[in-house]
């Protein structure tokens, strides 16, 4: 099948033709999985298998999700204060494999290692979460008599046509028909497709007003842009200039050659284009930033002209002729974006995964009643799977032995009534171990790492982000307010929409007047650059940002959410002390991978880049997480695993 060309892949040719970029193809995956054998070694374990109390299901955990009470406190010490329990009580057990981290990244790890050992392996998945899936989380409510569910953290699936053969094969295997995924979701699921009207909520000092339209469209030209710009509460002049912006009316860089525009867009922040160059105001610069800040959980301040147009941003028919050719060629404002989406985002990829290593711990056996099955939480570790996963087990040492074997020292939090105290400090061994946790709690884990590799480790600074899923008792609202996807500029959300709306087997998710709804807000906490302070770059800010997140209790973030939704719906009958069933906030310190950047990162040579030093094998240890890819993506996690399950292979 040949490879489809996707908006960003054309802008990416566009622009790096010029500088004469090059991509290199990936691995081929092998051989095919045979059955795990249901007669599993039952060896003796000294207890250290979670005994999870019946009806043990976090899913349906509400409140403060994500980064919860019980999942960071251990790092925590470890990291911060280079503190670690004195002592551990070796647990007898041995394995294969360890893995440390349960996200896709790892999960998929532990898939490729069994299925290129014959499926015989003994793997144990650690977890310092009370689920499962890393990022990859659901949040699952029952109201009134139904199923609803939105996605905690790691969304969708994004032009699967362009991932790697490895990770393709995976999912395909998995029983993902991408086909059929994009004919259970809703049309009207702007997510998806983001070619369909939404609300553009701009909240200024004389007032709070939606003008909803297609904005994808207006801001890169196309349909009745013009109307829509004149219905904001703007100065008259600034919205004349964003009509003439949008319409790609003058080249604001005709005064440079096509080289000197190349240098210009890959050098300079977005913002400073367009208040330099097209002359916009703080008040109109605001537009684009959520929309940005979503991609990359910075604004404009941070991201370079050229960064911010190849994330959808509008400029790019403001660059003269070849500008405006390859918004014609490349935006088809009737197909914006494409992205598959499960009711719970992701975690249906990381419950796919589990269930095809843990047979017996959920019902079902395809994707269509993946987001229904139900999971025993009770049987992750029994003593008789091949593939154990222990969960609220936050690994704190990674040693390689002088016999060949790892050494991984862990604390177990669970007791039988969840992940309350006591806790347990254990060792395990293992022929092998792939670290699938994030790199910057890696050099803490692996003291005897070389320094330099302990410093290109902790380069990337993840993403901290904050997702709530609200559960309408009523969601009706958002027929009358006449769109299912608001981008809300300067307000404290940044972007609202319906969590997926996906009729999948027996799950079903509409938005039906008199029936319950489930709400999606997010907010990228970093705060803007420190006009004062030229050296700050987006890590600085992604610490600053993490900072606030930890800082904020669940009460603020819930003040928030009923301030704001009452000002956007209140018009509409919405009352937030009446109409909220639910508030789930998925706070994410460590949230997606860092990938680099033209205003704070050089161009490395190939093979040169932190994320390549960084996740170099050390013994009998590789590393597997999207940060060693450097980018924040399923296939990113996917092709990791991959590359570390042969690292472990060559050896």
């Amino acid at each position: 099948m040949s490879k489809k060309i996707t908006r960003r892949d054309l802008l990416n040719g566009m622009a790096y033709s010029l500088a004469g970029a090059a991509m290199a193809p990936k691995t081929l995956l092998a051989d095919t999985m045979s059955k795990v054998s249901g007669n599993a070694h039952n060896e003796s374990v000294k207890g250290s298998q979670q005994n999870l109390s019946e009806g043990y299901y976090p899913p349906l955990k509400d409140g403060m999700r994500g980064s919860h009470k019980g999942s960071f406190e251990v790092a925590h010490e470890l990291a911060w204060r280079g503190k670690r329990p004195r002592q551990f009580d070796d647990s007898g057990e041995e394995y294969d494999l360890v893995v440390v981290g349960a996200g896709i990244s790892g999960l998929a790890a532990a898939y490729f290692y069994q299925k290129q050992n014959g499926g015989n392996q003994k793997i144990l998945l650690l977890d310092n979460h009370d689920d499962f899936g890393g990022h990859a989380k659901r949040n699952e409510f029952n109201s009134q008599g139904k199923m609803l569910m939105g996605f905690g953290g790691s969304q969708n699936i994004e032009h699967p046509d362009s991932y790697s053969p490895v990770s393709r094969e995976l999912l395909e295997e998995l029983g993902i028909d991408f086909e059929k995924l994009t004919q259970a979701m809703d049309p009207e699921f702007a997510l998806a497709k983001m070619n369909t009207p939404f609300g553009m909520f701009l909240e200024t000092d004389r007032s709070a007003k939606t003008v909803t339209g297609d904005w994808f469209a207006a801001w890169h030209g196309f349909g009745d842009y013009k109307t829509l710009v004149n219905q904001l509460d703007l100065p008259a002049d600034e919205k004349n200039r964003l009509v003439s912006f949008y319409g790609g009316e003058k080249d604001y860089l005709e005064d440079l050659s096509i080289f000197d525009k190349f240098e210009y867009i890959k050098t300079t922040a977005y913002n400073d284009f367009l208040k330099d160059r097209v002359g916009l105001t703080n008040k109109a610069l605001s537009l684009f930033d959520t929309f940005l800040r979503a991609n990359d959980s910075v604004g404009g301040d941070c991201l370079s002209v050229l960064e911010a147009i190849m994330s959808g941003a509008p400029g790019l028919r403001s660059l003269g002729p070849l500008g405006h050719l390859g918004t014609d060629l490349a935006i088809d404002p009737t197909d914006f974006y494409e992205a598959k989406y499960f009711p719970d985002g992701n975690a249906s990829i990381a419950r796919l995964l589990v269930r095809k290593l843990i047979p017996g711990v959920a019902t079902g056996n395809s994707m269509f009643d993946i987001a229904t099955a139900k999971f025993d939480y009770c049987k992750l570790d029994h003593p008789d799977n091949l593939v154990k996963l222990r969960l609220n087990s936050t690994a704190v040492n990674v040693e390689n032995l002088s016999d060949g074997q790892v050494a991984i020292s862990y604390v177990d939090k669970t007791s039988s009534q969840g992940y309350e105290t006591p806790q347990r400090n254990i060792r395990v061994k293992a022929k092998h171990c792939i670290l699938a946790c994030y790199n910057g709690i890696i050099p803490h884990l692996c003291p005897d790492l070389p320094e330099e590799q302990k410093e290109h480790l902790k380069y990337g600074v993840k993403c901290p982000l904050v997702y709530i899923n609200v559960v309408l008792r009523d969601g009706g609202v958002l027929n009358r307010a006449g769109a299912k996807m608001f981008i809300c500029p300067n307000s404290h959300y940044d972007w609202i929409a319906t969590a997926p709306l996906i009729n999948l087997g027996d799950y079903s998710a509409n938005v039906v007047d008199g029936e319950p709804a489930v709400l999606f807000m997010s907010k990228t906490p970093p705060p803007q650059r420190d006009p004062t302070n030229p050296q700050q770059t987006a890590r600085d800010l992604f610490r600053l940002g993490r900072y606030e997140l930890y800082s904020t209790p669940f009460s603020e973030y819930e003040a928030k959410v009923k301030q704001q939704l009452n000002t956007m719906f209140g018009p509409y009958g919405f009352d937030a002390e009446r109409d909220l069933e639910a508030i789930t906030v998925n706070r994410w310190s460590h949230g997606y991978a860092y990938h680099y950047m033209d205003l704070f990162d050089p161009e490395w040579p190939p093979g040169e880049a932190p994320h390549e030093l960084g996740r170099k094998p050390f013994g009998n240890v590789t590393i597997a997480n999207s940060d060693s890819e450097a980018y924040a993506y399923v296939n990113g996690a996917i092709d990791a695993a991959w590359r570390s399950v042969k690292e472990q292979l060559l050896k």
